[in-house]
């Protein structure tokens, strides 16, 4: 047999309060329907709950609002957990990002999310472009932190970080010794950059800045993919980076500022309209207070194709 959470609640009342009466006032409702509910539901459970005269449980009636407390406590627990997962206060996101967001910015912005809703949390992937943009289509993330993520129908994005590039050099390179270097410094060395079908959008975007800067430079693909790998140990050679990595080392190379302005491609948090959970919507707001307090979108725009 089933027993409704609401008899449960007239049991555990009229225990509290020792008689019907009181338990009717504190239920706000009428006595008589209480007392005849009560003895409904003794018939059905084939003993009595309460002695009455003066009222006070039987042996049965105490095992009853024992387990009845138990019962209601976690039936108010689910309430709580379904409401607080609906309104984004609890429940997983599933993050993939970039390989140069997860140094300093996914960081701060876990943190901030931690201490904003401590029942979120976050299932990080660190990817390059075109895994992140797959995986956002294929419903493998709920969000991704990207740069260059194409444009498409059913797609929304915010504007997260914007930065400048910063250049890195092998130790061997005759710039290595300089506190900062002009892009024309560099005139002559070969630019090392990601492959086209690894992160074809990132690729073409850097092109086109550095085109727009009238200098030309040969380029050749990295070997090893990641950011202390850049196969700079020939100090022939020189990657751009965000300028976020530059408090990072690398293997083979030192980072070198830059007196030309060259921003990178900006950083953007992108999801699908129709498949972000409400988790993902309060990390969205998360972030969006956190670029703004951190002073991330303070720096001109790209100014990038996209």
């Amino acid at each position: 047999m089933s027993i409704d959470l609401r008899l449960m609640r007239y049991v555990v009342t009229i225990a509290e309060e020792g008689g019907f009466q009181r338990a009717a006032e504190r239920l706000r409702m009428a006595q008589p329907p209480l007392s005849r509910q009560i003895r409904d539901l003794e018939r059905r459970l084939g003993v009595p709950l309460f002695h009455r005269r003066p009222t006070r449980l039987t042996e049965a009636g105490e095992a009853f609002v024992a387990s009845a407390r138990r019962l209601l406590a976690d039936a108010d627990s689910m309430i709580e957990l379904v409401r607080a997962a609906g309104q984004g206060q609890s429940g997983t996101v599933r993050l993939g990002m970039v390989m140069s967001a997860a140094h300093e910015t996914v960081p701060e912005l876990l943190a901030a999310l931690r201490a904003a809703y401590p029942g979120v949390t976050v299932q990080a992937r660190e990817a390059w472009s075109g895994e992140l943009d797959a995986g956002l289509r294929a419903g493998r993330f709920d969000l991704v932190l990207g740069r260059m993520i194409p444009r498409r129908p059913g797609l929304a994005r915010q504007t997260v970080r914007r930065e400048p590039l910063v250049a890195v050099v092998g130790t061997a390179h005759p710039l290595a010794g300089r506190p900062v270097a002009a892009l024309s410094d560099l005139y002559g060395s070969r630019l090392r950059l990601v492959p086209g079908d690894v992160a074809p959008d990132y690729r073409s975007a850097l092109l086109a800045a550095l085109a727009r800067t009238g200098l030309e430079f040969e380029v050749d693909d990295c070997e090893v993919l990641g950011w202390r790998h850049l196969g700079l140990a020939d100090g022939k050679g020189f990657a751009l980076v965000p300028s976020s990595l530059g408090a990072l080392p690398t293997a083979d190379g030192v980072v070198l500022p830059l007196a030309d302005h060259l921003p990178a491609p900006d950083l953007e948090l992108v999801w699908r309209r129709d498949a972000l959970p409400p988790a993902g919507a309060a990390f969205t707001r998360v972030v969006e207070a956190t670029a703004r307090e951190r002073g991330w979108l303070e720096a001109a725009p790209t100014g990038l194709p996209v």
